[in-house]
């Protein structure tokens, strides 16, 4: 129940702070508003321009990914490393440098600089550069004036300067050096005109920054790209570069398996030749020197005999010549980041598959190169999978060429089986079967790179790019921002959020009393009443017959203390306090005092605040012969140190006097203590003022003369947590029979119905 009671008191605390600070609001929605349509006035209106393209597969690819799918184990890494190779800066530079984006031209227009893109105003050569000028962005603004041209430069916020020319026919000096300007079409006398030279990696960052490139969904092979930017024209022609130049980097990297595959083929081609020739020669040159003639029947039954046996070894023969040449290839290290010659008639399937997948890994090196450099990590890390699989097809090389020479050997026991059945032949015959057989497997090796050189040249012209565009670069008309409507209705929340923010802050940490309701709910005491704010800076508030706000709510507090002061208690001693300085306990009480004096009682009003006193400045009195005298000297008589106010017949005063060095002790002596039964028997009242209890403890070593005390705490100047410690003070017993008065409440009226309040304190 007590935390409902605390939520209510705090929502009605935060409405009545608002309704009393409304004017915080006003002023921030206008703000906010006019910064808003500013703005707005400002800014250039943002546009997004996309397209849509969709990565091809190849048929082995395909089969692989589908394959995959089937089981489960299907992914998408194809289309995400693509993702990252179209967002790459290299592909981004390389798009950039093609259509020679490398500067910002605009032109005013009202409050905003419209970018130029097809056709700029002017163009700018720059003859002579400063060294900062090539590592910082710099701008020239060009201005036709009646006279000429003013040339404004500017590089960072201090370095700028201003040139009045006649005509932009000569070179002219500017804080980036020596430039030329060279006008496109007539500059109108109405418009200035501005370029913003960047540096390249600057621009690249800017374009990066607006780019972005992802896929449709998860498993799929659409890709979706946009530029965001106040320029949708150049943004259409920037994503088809992008495009364009990504087909040509994939169609160049997919070329050079073939192109390494043509170079090696064309070298073995020429290498066969040569041998072929030798061979053809070498048998021409037996019948010459033999003069044979005709040898062709018996050579033909012979070599038809063997011809199983001759095409073997001549496959054999191709294989190992292929094999020698890629292990020879793959041991250079001059070619160690050159692909490997694919598709040249190796059988193996496991070295097809290595050279494969080699081939693969050292492509994706190459386009992360591109962007990268040697150090990167990711670099390191393919390099050294690189070195591995280099090994392992080595290895592999060297297995597959063992097997290969086993399959000779047994293909040449055959052939020697061949041999001995024609031993007894004539030797010039059999010398002449050799030198044909040797001829035909040159001329079998011949013609098999032959048509190999041809599939690899049909392959190479076959090539298709491999993304393919669905959706032209195109605006999204709806894509414009900022939206009037929304930037104001933004505004609008900010200047209702920020006093809010604003206000909350001072809520929070605002620890005063600043809720006359909510003092009198937290303090475990009655509350005499609340005094308004001494405007007048006067001492004394009240006079007989005035009826100011501060004079009636006085009488409003001395009817109370008929209600909290025991009927039959006479001649009460009343103290008052406060928690620390400045909260007016002086005030409170001399008021206090007077108001009963003009009600017709004999009052006394003590100042036993003797660190500090107050009354005698108040009420411009001598400190000399009062109270401190009276304590400390047993001669002294109470009528010696009573003094009437001035103010009123019935009020006497008991000044401090002279501060003493031992204050606590004064106060513990039996002088104190008849001091005050005296003063019951003298008169109606006695008001006493006494010290702030959190500075010293002499208003407690008081509570054994007091029948009442009196707290008085400040309007926005008492600390909220010295209701705790009042509340803590009455439940251990160390001051009884407490009440409070708030004093220097703002804007407080008596408001009784009567008339109070005509004059103003």
């Amino acid at each position: 129940m007590n935390q409902n009671n605390q939520n209510e008191i705090d929502v009605r605390k935060i409405v009545r702070v608002v309704l009393e600070h409304w004017w915080w609001f006003v002023i921030g929605v206008v703000f906010f508003v006019l910064m808003g349509s500013l703005y707005y006035l400002r800014k250039n209106k943002v546009w997004t321009t996309d397209t849509t393209i969709m990565l091809r597969k190849s048929d082995m690819a395909g089969d692989q990914f589908n394959a995959l799918a089937m089981i489960g184990l299907g992914s998408n890494s194809m289309a995400d490393d693509e993702v990252q190779v179209l967002s790459s800066r290299g592909m981004m530079y390389q798009s950039l440098d093609a259509l020679n984006l490398w500067e910002y031209n605009y032109v005013r227009d009202g409050l905003r600089w419209k970018g130029e893109f097809r056709s700029p105003a002017m163009k700018i050569d720059y003859i002579a550069l400063t060294k900062k000028a090539k590592e910082r962005p710099f701008s020239v603004t060009v201005k036709p004036t009646k006279s000429g041209y003013k040339v404004k430069s500017k590089m960072g916020f201090f370095r700028r300067k201003t040139t009045r020319v006649k005509d932009l026919s000569a070179p002219i000096e500017t804080v980036a050096g020596t430039i030329m300007i060279h006008p496109n079409r007539p500059l109108s006398p109405d418009t200035t005109y501005r370029v913003i030279h960047m540096v390249r990696e600057l621009v690249v960052a800017d374009y990066m920054r607006m780019l972005n490139v992802r896929l449709h969904k998860k498993e799929s092979n659409i890709i979706h790209m946009s530029i965001t930017s106040p320029m949708p024209e150049r943004d259409k022609v920037l994503l088809y570069q992008l495009i364009e130049q990504y087909n040509m980097n994939a169609m160049t990297d997919k070329n050079l398996i073939a192109s390494n595959t043509a170079q090696f083929i064309e070298e073995r081609l020429n290498l066969i030749t040569g041998e072929l020739s030798e061979a053809e020669q070498a048998l021409s040159d037996y019948k010459e020197q033999n003069h044979i003639a005709d040898m062709k029947t018996q050579a033909q039954l012979f070599l038809h005999a063997s011809s199983a046996e001759e095409r073997a070894m001549a496959e054999l023969e191709t294989q190992l010549s292929l094999v020698n040449y890629v292990d020879e290839f793959l041991r250079d290290d001059t070619k160690r980041h050159n692909l490997i010659p694919a598709n040249i008639g190796i059988t193996d399937a496991s070295l097809g598959s290595s050279l494969s997948e080699y081939n693969a890994l050292l492509l994706q090196r190459m386009r992360i190169q591109r962007t990268a450099t040697e150090s990167n990590p990711v670099l390191e890390q393919l390099d050294m999978q690189l070195a591995s699989m280099r090994q392992n097809i080595i290895a592999t090389i060297s297995s597959v060429r063992e097997s290969l020479k086993i399959r000779q050997t047994q293909l040449q026991m055959q052939d020697d089986k061949y041999n001995r059945q024609i031993k007894d032949a004539p030797k010039q015959e059999r010398e002449y079967v050799r030198v044909v057989r040797d001829q035909k497997l040159k001329e079998q090796l011949y013609l098999y790179l032959y048509e190999k050189r041809e599939e690899n040249a049909l392959m190479l012209a076959a090539t298709s790019t491999p993304a393919k565009v669905l959706n032209m670069p195109q605006r999204d008309v709806k894509s414009g921002r900022p939206k009037l409507t929304s930037l104001l209705a933004v505004c609008l929340f900010l200047g209702l959020a920020f006093p809010a923010g604003l206000l909350y802050l001072l809520i929070l940490f605002y620890d005063k009393i600043d809720d006359k309701k909510e003092y009198e709910r937290r303090i475990n005491a009655p509350v005499l009443g609340a005094l308004v704010e001494n405007s007048r800076n006067a001492h004394i508030a009240i006079h007989e017959g005035e009826s100011t706000v501060s004079a009636e709510l006085f009488r409003l507090i001395r009817t109370n203390l008929r209600f909290v002061i025991p009927a039959e208690t006479k001649s009460p001693v009343i103290l008052v306090t406060s928690c620390i300085n400045g909260e007016g306990k002086s005030y409170v009480s001399t008021n206090t005092a007077l108001s009963l004096a003009i009600l017709g009682k004999k009052v006394v009003l003590v100042g036993l605040d003797i660190r500090k006193p107050m009354l005698s400045i108040y009420f411009n009195l001598n400190t000399k012969g009062h109270l401190t005298d009276y304590l400390a000297e047993p001669e002294t008589e109470v009528d010696d140190i009573i003094i009437p106010s001035g103010e009123h017949k019935n009020l006497d005063l008991i000044p401090c006097g002279t501060i003493p060095p031992n204050p606590s002790e004064l106060l513990q002596n039996g002088r104190l203590d008849k001091l005050f039964a005296e003063l019951r028997k003298r008169y109606d009242y006695i008001i006493v003022d006494t010290a702030p209890v959190e500075m010293v403890s002499d208003t407690f070593l008081l509570d054994r003369l007091a029948d009442m005390t009196i707290f008085v705490c400040r309007y926005k100047y008492t600390p909220s947590e010295m209701i705790d410690r009042i509340n803590e003070m009455i439940e251990q017993k160390r001051m009884h029979n407490v009440a409070g008065v708030l004093n220097g409440v703002k804007g407080l009226k008596a408001g009784y119905g009567y008339g109070y309040g005509a004059q103003k304190d």
